[in-house]
């Protein structure tokens, strides 16, 4: 495996047909809830699937496995937590059918054409901006709270992105 660790990363075992993942020690770590989500994922053979704000890409990387999907693209806006998925991806060997961009959820007509995928998956920040108390390390903030995007972004991309009939599957926290 090429692995591509930096000095602030951990590289985790996924316990799923040998995959592994680069997280880093001190930022935003993906929880179940991510694992859950891509439970509930069925893409057919030569499906496209679309993870917005994908994070460490765990989505992708455990559906590459879960699902017949030919290509399963992770949007992700923070630079380096993109860099760190598409490391991830490499050391996988997974580039074949996954890819992660860095982009905002919000502009996700300057990447992606519209009606392009079959199924749009997304583990949102819970939290609205102004609820709570916001962590102060920026990616853990990012991931938690709708500081970069809110819920209505999500959908407003989703809604660009997917194909008549597809499927948008998340996680939300409603209080």
């Amino acid at each position: 495996m090429g692995f591509n660790a930096l000095p602030d990363e951990t590289l985790e075992d996924l316990q799923l047909n040998g995959l592994y993942l680069l997280q880093k020690k001190d930022a935003f770590r993906f929880g179940m809830d991510a694992v859950l989500l891509s439970n509930f994922v069925s893409a057919k053979r030569g499906q496209r699937v679309l993870d917005l704000g994908t994070g460490t890409g765990i989505i992708p990387v455990l559906l590459s496995a879960k699902t017949w999907a030919s290509q399963i693209i992770g949007l992700e806006i923070q630079a380096d937590i993109a860099d760190m998925a598409r490391r991830s991806v490499e050391g996988n060997n997974l580039y074949d059918r996954v890819i992660i961009l860095k982009g905002d959820i919000k502009e996700v007509n300057a990447q992606l054409q519209p009606c392009s995928f079959d199924v749009v998956v997304s583990n949102p920040p819970y939290t609205r901006v102004g609820q709570g108390l916001v962590n102060p390390e920026e990616t853990k903030a990012v991931a938690r709270h709708e500081v970069l995007c809110t819920l209505e972004d999500v959908l407003d991309a989703a809604n660009f992105v997917l194909k008549p009939n597809g499927s948008l599957l998340s996680l939300i926290h409603i209080s």
